[in-house]
């Protein structure tokens, strides 16, 4: 299994953009074959950073969810509403 974690801050003005975006991705993901948890969630210390928790049961699996079109049109919208890049953390299990 593989598990990946993260986080990215947004800018303030665009944090309903992302909600919104984070949303349509974690519905498309979760139908995803090898996806076992996908969902994000607000910082309670700071409500414009968001964490991801992810669960894959394979490589391929992820693999696939980052070939996915619905992970690249997620990824670019949110190269305009982040501010710094994402942490992104892997962990094979």
């Amino acid at each position: 299994m593989v598990i990946v974690s993260g986080a990215v801050s947004v800018r303030p003005e665009r944090r309903a953009d992302a909600i919104e975006a984070m949303r349509r991705v974690a519905e498309a993901t979760r139908s995803e074959a090898g996806c076992r948890a996908y969902d994000f969630y607000a910082d309670v210390r700071d409500p414009d950073r968001f964490r991801v928790y992810e669960e894959w049961e394979s490589d391929e699996a992820l693999n696939a969810h980052l070939a996915a079109m619905h992970t690249q049109e997620f990824l670019a919208a949110l190269g305009t509403m982040a501010v710094g890049d994402p942490v992104v953390t892997r962990h094979d299990v």
